[in-house]
């Protein structure tokens, strides 16, 4: 006996099957989730080029076209775009999303290496990763305060940065407009000019000087010992008086000092990226 036979021997049971059925479908479909912004993983993959100095035209000319020309040969690509700054480019290439992006990212790192020879050989190495654009930041929080900018830069990152990252939910923490504590060095050209000193010979004290070396390690019958070189100032009394060894790549048999051609001030880098909050 088929359902068909039933529903006309007992129309009854029909209408409340029926019934039921509509009843239970509607409870269904109101509680059915339904997600206006589905959760889409975007196969991406981001290159990024350093070229110190150079203009956004020479990026886009002598960077950009030649890796955009590179990988639009790989299978799959469904869009690729660019974008040049000052000494940088960076390259978006967004696949098809039933693309592998593990291989998609070993394809794009073959065809980066393949154009190599047609870059300039200035360039920094290629950056290659995988990029989502979902990860994109979605909030933005200004720190203000009456303290100098310099402590208020040197708390957020040493501080507020640790916080935010171990925040569940929270992928990275991105710094907008921060800009990094250093210490600036102001040349005194007369007194350089009385002791025979160049640029070259501060750099180079400071390249050999300011640094922590190992040095080995002493061996005991019962013990071992590793052993550094404590070179590295912690302060600016002990970075003005660093000293100069050398000019011009000849020993100095009188001692001349940092602090003795140059004035070594605690500031910030150079500013060429800020951030306002309305």
């Amino acid at each position: 006996m088929t359902l068909s036979d039933i529903s006309i021997k007992k129309p009854v049971f029909a209408w409340m099957l029926m019934a039921a059925m509509i009843l239970f479908g509607w409870i269904g479909f109101t509680r059915m989730g339904v997600s206006q912004l589905p959760d889409v993983d975007f196969p991406m993959v981001n290159v990024s080029i350093s070229f110190e100095g150079a203009a956004p035209e020479v990026m886009e000319t002598e960077v950009a076209d030649v890796l955009e020309d590179a990988v639009m040969t790989i299978q799959g690509v469904k869009e690729v775009s660019s974008t040049s700054r000052h000494g940088n480019t960076n390259v978006s290439i967004e696949f098809e999303l039933n693309r592998d992006i593990d291989v998609a990212l070993q394809e794009v790192q073959t065809k980066i290496a393949q154009a190599q020879r047609q870059l300039p050989r200035e360039i920094d190495p290629p950056i290659i990763t995988k990029t989502n654009p979902e990860d994109q930041p979605i909030m933005w929080i200004s720190l203000s305060g009456e303290k100098p900018i310099k402590e208020l830069m040197e708390y957020t990152r040493d501080h507020l940065k640790d916080q935010f990252t171990t925040v569940s939910g929270v992928g990275e923490v991105f710094l907008g407009g921060f800009i990094e504590p250093n210490l600036r060095i102001w040349m005194d050209l007369d007194e350089m000019n009385r002791r025979e000193l160049v640029v070259d010979d501060v750099v180079q004290a400071i390249q050999t000087e300011h640094a922590e070396a190992p040095a080995g390690r002493i061996e005991t019958g019962k013990e071992e010992l590793n052993v550094r070189v404590m070179g590295e100032a912690t302060s600016i009394e002990e970075f003005q008086n660093i000293i100069i060894p050398g000019r011009r790549g000849a020993p100095i048999w009188q001692i001349f000092r940092i602090k003795d051609v140059a004035d070594v001030e605690d500031g910030l880098a150079d500013i060429r990226r800020i951030s306002r909050v309305m």
